[in-house]
């Protein structure tokens, strides 16, 4: 066969789609969709790997909201190492971080000192002397150790909310035996959802307790009374314990010493002779209530 033969066979090969470079392709578009072999598409469980392959993690996961409270404490100890002075959160502009910060003292009363001004409240961390912390590094990747050891012990009261959660569920599925795995390689039961935490809300009780203190003011028609007077009180109307109770009253002390203070008496006296004052009751509630909604 000649080279023009030749070259002309070809051709019509190709044009009748029997080249072999493209018959594989004109075979697979005649064939209908359902003819051709579908890979099944699988969700990759993350926490089911590491279960599988063993692999040890420092920490256990937390909720998205609860690693977003760590970051704010750390931006509020952060800023407080830069300026080294009270730091200031105005109500109307600073509402979310001020109701984080009523979260991060329902987990811990004493993270905080707090003063209320006018509208906007302050804060100080507590224990942490000036004096004794080293000069503020701009670049710096790490906060000083004072620091660090106050959120290390948030982040373990936080841990410890989503363990309670995370074994409540595996009792419910029956799976109790997966804690020892659990523990060792920091990681949940690959069903566990970590939405099922609940949120941190604010205290039903300290509301309750500010109710009850007004009411008990009003209904006796004075402003002075005696500190244990005020606890039996208070106890009657909320079930809580006693030394439970003690704390809310004295952290709404120091709170917010407009509403409640101590008078006549030393508070280093014996708290049998604390006198208990209650200031300005009528304003001072609508004040109270523009606070506990924004931090309780």
């Amino acid at each position: 066969m000649d080279s023009n033969k030749l070259i002309k066979t070809q051709q019509e090969n190709q044009s009748q789609g029997n080249d072999e470079s493209t018959r594989h392709l004109s075979d697979i578009l005649a064939m209908k969709y359902t003819q051709i072999q579908q890979i099944p598409s699988q969700t990759i469980n993350f926490r089911s790997l590491r279960q599988r392959f063993g692999l040890i993690q420092d920490y256990y996961s937390l909720p998205l909201k609860f690693e977003q409270l760590l970051q704010t404490m750390k931006t509020i100890e952060w800023t407080y190492w830069k300026k080294q002075k009270p730091i200031a959160y105005e109500i109307k502009t600073k509402a979310f971080r001020i109701l984080q910060i009523g979260q991060l003292l329902k987990l811990d009363q004493e993270l905080y000192q707090i003063k209320i001004v006018e509208k906007s409240i302050q804060i100080v961390p507590k224990d942490i002397l000036i004096e004794n912390l080293p000069s503020f590094q701009p670049f710096a990747y790490q906060l000083p150790s004072v620091f660090e050891s106050r959120i290390t012990k948030v982040r373990s009261i936080l841990d410890q909310l989503v363990q309670t959660v995370h074994e409540n569920y595996l009792h419910i599925i029956n799976q109790q035996n997966f804690k020892e795995k659990s523990l060792k390689s920091k990681i949940y039961y690959p069903t566990f959802d970590l939405n099922l935490v609940p949120d941190i809300n604010q205290k039903v009780q300290l509301q309750q307790i500010i109710e009850n203190t007004i009411q008990y003011f009003n209904k006796r028609t004075v402003s002075f009374m005696f500190y244990p007077n005020l606890i039996n009180y208070l106890l009657s109307k909320i079930e809580m314990k006693k030394d439970q109770m003690e704390k809310y009253i004295q952290f709404l002390m120091k709170v917010q010493p407009d509403f409640l203070q101590i008078t006549n008496q030393k508070k280093e006296q014996l708290k049998l002779k604390w006198i208990i004052q209650l200031i300005n009751k009528a304003l001072q509630k609508i004040k109270f209530n523009n606070w506990k909604t924004y931090l309780y």
